[in-house]
């Protein structure tokens, strides 16, 4: 995801310049992603997830971790500072987190520089995979997820005509360009597309277009802020196409925005909050055990976020048992990971990518529920 946000920099400074009071006994790690503004749910839910993971590692017997949290506010430079902080700590042997790709990117020199492992938990840009070989992410890269969505468009909905919309950033012209490729190549035809800038609230000029093409499905490659407001103008104007969207849209903020009009939308996500359709009994575990610590369901993010954390925690225990507990340990220990994750088995290939699928669902009732086909 790639989105700037506004910069308070006292608030920054102040924030930065605080030590975090570590325990003598715990391993440092970091976490920064965008808490605050409008799109902290991601940040947030991956923040109580990653939580949520160390704490059960602990209570399992394993490392004792202490983290620093930083809120990037979603901009580059907040997300600079924070870095060059966590660089300058010597004690700090990791970072997790990460909202938005174009903070990430601006990063990893700096990771690279001071050695420092780093595992993204929401950052789907491909300009992430062999950026250096101290940083990997447990999410699936927009190209990969595109491409899916494109392929189950076609083969799985039969969705014959697609008109597509995406947010003019990194994320959106990703997602698009690889679901236009995949759903092409798959059979289908692409009858208009049309971008859009974050913060738009009148869509109906080009969706005026969209119903001149008379699609059979619109696929919305952006965040649930915009795609709540696209989807609730598409059928105030009358526009009757299967809606189709993204993970960066797979939030309960959509169907809250949308008054429910998303009813019936298609989107992928990396997990399924729904307990009892899981055949994991780890992943019911998360869920019950997430539900009753924060009163709520987890979301994709969530799961990824604890998902991150199985991994980290995992890594300073091997680490641990072969001696000092070190950038350079946790890294080596991180090429080699290999945990069941919530959302599938969590290891990193070279690239710094891990393998995995997707989950495709149904607004339904204001709730996302499992499509009735998945690939």
């Amino acid at each position: 995801m790639n989105v700037l946000r506004s910069l308070c920099p006292i608030a920054l400074a102040l924030s930065l310049a605080a030590s975090p009071a570590w325990a003598d006994d715990a391993v440092h790690v970091a976490f920064t992603a965008t808490l605050t503004g409008d799109f902290a749910t991601y940040g947030v839910s991956g923040k109580k997830g990653f939580d949520l993971a160390i704490a059960d590692l602990a209570a399992q017997g394993g490392p004792k971790i202490a983290v620093d949290t930083v809120d990037d506010h979603g901009q580059p430079n907040d997300g600079v500072l924070a870095a060059n902080r966590f660089c300058g700590d010597d004690g700090t042997v990791a970072v997790v987190g990460y909202t938005f790709s174009s903070i990430a990117l601006a990063t990893v020199p700096l990771y690279k520089k001071c050695k420092m492992p780093t595992i993204g938990t929401a950052v789907t840009s491909p300009q992430l995979s062999n950026s250096s070989p101290w940083f990997r992410r447990v999410v699936l890269t927009d190209a990969i997820q595109g491409k899916m969505m494109g392929q189950y468009t076609a083969s799985q909905l039969h969705v014959k005509t697609v008109y597509t919309l995406y947010q003019q950033d990194d994320y959106g012209l990703g997602v698009n360009g690889a679901f236009k490729a995949a759903y092409q190549e798959a059979g289908g035809k692409i009858v208009g597309e049309g971008g859009y800038v974050l913060g738009t609230k009148d869509f109906r000029t080009i969706l005026t277009k969209v119903k001149a093409a008379h699609p059979d499905g619109l696929f919305i490659g952006g965040f649930y802020t915009e795609a709540a407001q696209i989807v609730t103008q598409a059928k105030a104007l009358g526009i009757d196409a299967k809606i189709l969207g993204t993970d960066g849209s797979l939030s309960p903020q959509l169907i809250s925005l949308s008054n429910n009009a998303v009813d019936g939308m298609t989107l992928y996500g990396m997990f399924d909050p729904d307990a009892s359709s899981h055949s994991s009994s780890q992943s019911a575990a998360f869920v019950k055990a997430f539900t009753a610590k924060y009163g709520e369901a987890p979301d994709s993010w969530a799961a990824l976020g604890y998902d991150a954390g199985l991994a980290i925690g995992n890594a300073v225990k091997a680490a641990k048992a072969k001696g000092p507990v070190t950038r350079d340990s946790v890294n080596a220990a991180l090429s080699t990971v290999n945990v069941a994750g919530v959302t599938g088995p969590v290891s990193f290939e070279k690239s710094g990518d891990r393998k995995g699928t997707l989950y495709f669902f149904t607004a339904h009732d204001g709730k996302f529920a499992l499509a009735g086909q998945q690939k």
